[in-house]
């Protein structure tokens, strides 16, 4: 099968943001589908964000445009693709040249105020217009997909796809992790791994982070908090670190190549993320995939990626994560069993696998898409 490809922000590709998720998810999707024999053309790079912001002009975009036609018609593919299209970022160039099959993947419905007011209803326009035409639209979280149906996507186009990672296929042993590391051997280990985000910043992973720390005293006095990760707020973190007391107890590693990340997770014991945003984080799942139990908050996106009981445990409260922490935290036996079934349940739902394997068949039209 012949695949156009677009991604409305060009950022998601770049090889240098390896460490978010969409660059994980990305690059493992294009690697499984090549080796499945399918020819994948990046159509363009253009990031639509450029062109409402005023750096790319009209004549620019059409320009762009005309050779994007120009490379379809060369390239004639079987399927179109289009990688997380929104009123912000719509796919400016697949709908209208009507491909044969036309699959919008992890869409949304979101717009940024930041748009000037003069291209908003133009950008809402083409992705109403995209959404119309796709065959089938998948989406990361529940709640996007009752926001699709009150924009007349039919339920019958919509799938639930939360993003997926590859299988860890050869995992160190903790042992042997633990001395690559520096880390205690027989101590109870409780990872989290994240970007240390400015005050700015929507994500608010810093504030994770502070959430973390404040349940710290609450855990037994030999567990072990490693932090894997960089940013503008290190500073706060470090600040709070020395508040609470905690310089014996809290672990800051620095940042960590994606490709390392699993040195981390084969060491600890169990993975800790009490972000409250109903998203589905991708360190959940690599977790899991390395054969790691999590704890998490109990959100839609929590309960979409994580067997609760099984592969981990959810917390409606901040109070109730820091039990759970403390309960697997202090039971490594636990931790191991409740690993075996995590990596059981990634691999049977939420592997890079199982989701080519699902995308395939709806590029292809299968009967079972």
């Amino acid at each position: 099968m012949r695949i156009a490809f677009y991604c409305p922000r060009s950022n998601h590709l770049k090889t240098e943001l390896a460490q978010g998720g969409d660059p994980v998810f990305l690059h493992a999707l294009f690697a499984k589908l090549r080796h499945r024999g399918h020819e994948i053309d990046v159509i363009s790079h253009l990031s639509v964000r450029r062109v409402w912001k005023g750096r790319v002009s009209p004549r620019r975009l059409l320009a762009e445009a005309l050779a994007v036609r120009r490379r379809v018609k060369a390239f004639r593919p079987d399927a179109w693709l289009v990688y997380k299209p929104s009123r912000t970022h719509p796919d400016v160039f697949g709908w209208w040249q009507r491909p044969s099959r036309y699959v919008l993947l992890a869409a949304q419905t979101w717009q940024s105020d930041r748009i000037p007011r003069r291209w908003r209803w133009f950008l809402a326009w083409i992705h109403r217009h995209s959404l119309r035409r796709a065959d089938f639209v998948t989406v990361e979280r529940p709640p996007t997909c009752e926001r699709l149906l009150g924009h007349g996507v039919e339920g019958k186009r919509l799938r639930l796809f939360p993003q997926a990672v590859p299988m860890c296929t050869q995992i160190p042993s903790q042992e042997d992790a633990r001395r690559r590391l520096g880390f205690p051997l027989d101590t109870p280990i409780a990872l989290c791994a994240t970007r240390f985000t400015g005050a700015e910043d929507k994500e608010r992973k810093t504030e994770m982070i502070l959430d973390l720390l404040s349940v710290v005293p609450s855990l037994p006095r030999d567990v072990l908090i490693v932090l894997a990760g960089d940013g503008e707020g290190r500073p706060r973190i470090e600040m709070e670190v020395d508040k609470l007391g905690l310089r014996d107890r809290v672990r800051l590693v620095g940042p960590v190549e994606n490709a390392d990340l699993k040195w981390f997770y084969a060491a600890c014991d169990v993975y800790a993320y009490p972000h409250p945003a109903d998203r589905p984080w991708t360190s959940l799942l690599e977790a899991q995939a390395c054969g790691r139990p999590v704890v998490t908050m109990r959100t839609g996106s929590g309960e979409l990626t994580v067997a609760a009981g099984s592969s981990g445990l959810l917390a409606g409260t901040l109070k109730e994560f820091g039990d759970h922490l403390a309960a697997l935290a202090g039971d490594r036996s636990r931790c191991a069993e409740m690993g075996g079934a995590a990596r059981r349940y990634f691999a049977e739902f939420h592997s890079i696998d199982v989701r080519t394997t699902q995308i395939e068949e709806l590029l292809s039209g299968s009967p079972n898409a």
